[in-house]
């Protein structure tokens, strides 16, 4: 196969994946518009699949005893798409505002070449389609549907703003951070503002909450690990003269290793719960389990990435980036499956991912598509 030759053939196909699904951004298992259309494209193809349930697809191309898999995210965000495009969203107060429409067009892309180069193909390829990776339950449905109970490695990739388009990130070791989330119920006492003597003000305590937290990466991180402590949303009161008697903080952290992990689930805890008692109030935090591990890429799998990758880019396309304080369920997949991520650089004059004008350049899917097909064909 050559693959740049193929790629630049198929470009102005896979720009219209691209395009089209951009039209119709859905959230998470909700993906019914996208999910149909990936299904007609394929079935165009002669490519068999299996559906997920409510949402998303499996396919599979060649044969062989071995079986690697390719995987791409398909959902999108609740944001006013700002961009101005002739293809914008078509569903109002949504949009692709983090580039999936962009990975499923690639796979998609890449589905058609590899189909054309089958009988070249010395192993099983599934294509994973997968929905709700920005709510991190994708990854999880399609581990649990048992369909790549045969896979033996996997390979996926991201596009990324900030980073020049034609620019790859592959490398070893951590990546991509595990995301937790938190929310924490603050009870005091409401009452009027001018009596705050009788009262416990939940809003002070949320206040206090917030900042003491900001004490866990500064004063209990290893200086030389990383971590992030968010809150993200903070709701307290009813109205400006009435001594607020509840308050809800919600947040996020962000870390690399589990012990960090660890150790930030119980400083939240206990200084929330803590911060509370000292003001005279109470506090209940909801910490769940981790909605997913820290991404980190194995070195045979990068190995071999960048042996076929080799042969079509140049040296000069290979940048480092540093590892990233992004969430990213992918990372549920090489809990049990070998595997690699890669970051393709979306243009650095680009808005960033999650932004209403968020857009990339169109350079990054051909990027993509040589960079799964350079996988797949290296032995």
């Amino acid at each position: 196969m050559n693959i740049i030759q193929e790629v630049n053939q198929a470009r102005e196909q896979i720009v219209k994946y691209r395009q089209d699904l951009h039209r119709c951004p859905e959230t998470a298992f909700e993906e019914y518009e996208t999910t149909a259309y990936i299904k007609r494209q394929l079935d165009a193809m002669g490519i068999s699949y299996k559906p997920l349930y409510p949402t998303g697809i499996v396919a599979e191309i060649g044969k062989g005893r071995e079986a690697a898999a390719l995987r791409a995210d398909i959902d999108a965000l609740k944001v006013e798409e700002e961009t101005g495009c002739s293809f914008g969203s078509e569903h109002q107060g949504y949009m692709h505002a983090c580039g999936h429409d962009g990975h499923a067009a690639i796979l998609l892309g890449t589905a058609g070449i590899l189909k054309k180069h089958e009988k070249e193909l010395s192993k099983k390829v599934f294509l994973v389609f997968q929905p709700a990776e920005e709510t991190a339950q994708g990854a999880k449905l399609v581990l649990e549907s048992g369909l790549l109970e045969d896979v033996k490695e996997i390979f996926g990739l991201h596009i990324f703003s900030g980073i020049e388009a034609g620019k790859i990130s592959l490398e070893a070791g951590p990546r991509m951070a595990a995301t937790d989330w938190f929310s924490i119920d603050i009870r005091g006492k409401s009452g009027h503002a001018g009596k705050p003597h009788l009262c416990t003000d939940a809003s002070v305590i949320a206040a206090a909450t917030v900042m003491n937290l900001q004490t866990i990466v500064s004063r209990n991180t290893d200086p030389l690990d990383s971590a992030v402590v968010t809150v993200g949303k903070m709701i307290s009161g009813t109205a400006r003269n009435v001594i607020s008697g509840s308050a809800r903080i919600e947040g996020t952290v962000r870390t690399f290793s589990e012990e960090t992990e660890k150790m930030v689930k119980e400083r939240v805890i206990e200084i929330a719960v803590g911060t509370a008692g000292q003001l005279g109030g109470e506090a209940a935090v909801d910490y769940p389990p981790s909605s997913h591990p820290p991404l980190v890429n194995g070195k045979p799998t990068v190995e071999r990435a960048m042996r076929g990758a080799g042969k079509i880019f140049s040296e000069k396309d290979f940048v480092h980036v540093p590892p990233m304080m992004l969430g990213e369920d992918y990372s549920n997949y090489l809990k049990t499956i070998p595997g690699a991520f890669a970051f393709v650089g979306g243009g650095k004059d680009q808005f960033p991912n999650h932004h209403s004008r968020f857009d990339m350049d169109e350079k990054a899917l051909e990027s993509g598509v040589k960079l799964m097909l350079a996988y797949v064909m290296e032995e």
